[in-house]
């Protein structure tokens, strides 16, 4: 009689280690950025065809970076191509921009400080922010390197303006709420120019 509920303990035992594998498992690979959403660095050549063929992969922007914000993915080619996921550690604009300096092959290059850097844009989900709700929130205007410039609060509502921010994503970073109610959009997702989602437009 033991033995039978010594089994079934160790059977119950072995049925949640296995339960909370698979759940870890499941939780790494849902953790992977998603290749069409990242960011390039900052100074990042215009266009992403140039940056691509620019880009030899080295890694040597990586170590430079102080809140080691920039990581690799790899591409379809097996080359590591170095990318910001904002929504896990956005780009804090260092003053000096090291990982500009790092890079040899020109993928990264000085756009004249980090003011001038153009990631991405942010952009706000009215549906999923509190403050188009009635509720007060300014969490990404506190967050943000540039407030009333890059993200302007209007009539307590975040108002991102396209010509300032640089989709550093220390906005989208900040926001508590799930999903987030500001992400930042990657500048080659963008219309030159404009500025705006190339899906809006298309579809506009």
């Amino acid at each position: 009689m033991s033995d039978h509920r010594e089994r079934s303990r160790r059977e119950i035992l072995t049925g949640w280690f296995d339960l909370f594998r698979e759940s870890t498992a499941a939780a790494a690979g849902s953790s992977a950025p998603d290749a069409a959403k990242v960011l390039r660095p900052p100074g990042a050549l215009k266009s992403d065809e140039e940056f691509l063929a620019a880009c030899t992969g080295c890694g040597d922007c990586l170590p430079v970076c102080p809140p080691e914000c920039i990581i690799t993915i790899e591409r379809e080619d097996g080359r590591l191509i170095p990318v910001i996921d904002p929504s896990v550690k956005p780009c804090y604009l260092c003053t000096e921009l090291p990982c500009i300096a790092a890079c040899d092959e020109g993928a990264l290059v000085d756009p004249g400080g980090p003011e001038r850097v153009r990631m991405g844009i942010a952009k706000v989900d009215p549906r999923r922010c509190v403050t188009f709700k009635g509720e007060s929130c300014r969490s990404c205007y506190t967050a943000c390197p540039y407030p009333d410039r890059a993200i302007m609060l209007i009539g307590g509502r975040p108002l991102v303006g396209s010509g300032t921010c640089t989709g550093c994503g220390l906005c989208e970073k900040a926001c508590p709420e799930y999903p987030k109610a500001i992400v930042v959009i990657a500048e080659r997702n963008l219309v030159p120019g404009l500025r705006i989602p190339r899906d809006e437009y298309e579809a506009g």
